[in-house]
């Protein structure tokens, strides 16, 4: 569970990596990627108090991450598919923080293992 979000920062690094002009075209949608990396990265440990605050930097970051991708895509050359894969981070993010936040795990139980 704690590996859920360091992987879809990892996705978004590799997806993102297609993109070398719009990395040089748009420095600042490649901060605003690197902070959200950054801000996956501090979801994983920590103390339960804090746990909950590293999830929304975590789903804040990638908010403003796709609400930038979304207002310059054509500058940037950002393909809709991109696009679709950083809202699916952003939604993602948002529901890890919501699952953490409520006290429960990131990702739910599988039904399988849910016993009645």
């Amino acid at each position: 569970m704690r590996t859920l979000m360091p992987a879809l920062a990892m996705m978004a690094l590799i997806g993102f990596c297609s993109q070398a002009n719009a990395q040089a075209q748009c420095p600042e949608l490649t901060r605003l990627r690197s902070e959200a990396a950054e801000a996956s990265k501090q979801t994983r440990g920590g103390q339960i108090s804090d746990r909950c605050d590293a999830y929304i930097r975590s789903s804040m970051a990638w908010g403003v991450m796709v609400q930038y991708a979304n207002d310059h895509r054509e500058l940037c050359e950002i393909s809709i598919r991109s696009l679709s894969e950083f809202e699916k981070y952003h939604r993602e993010a948002v529901r890890a923080r919501d699952n953490v936040c409520a006290g429960r795990p990131v990702r739910p139980f599988p039904p399988e293992i849910i016993r009645r």
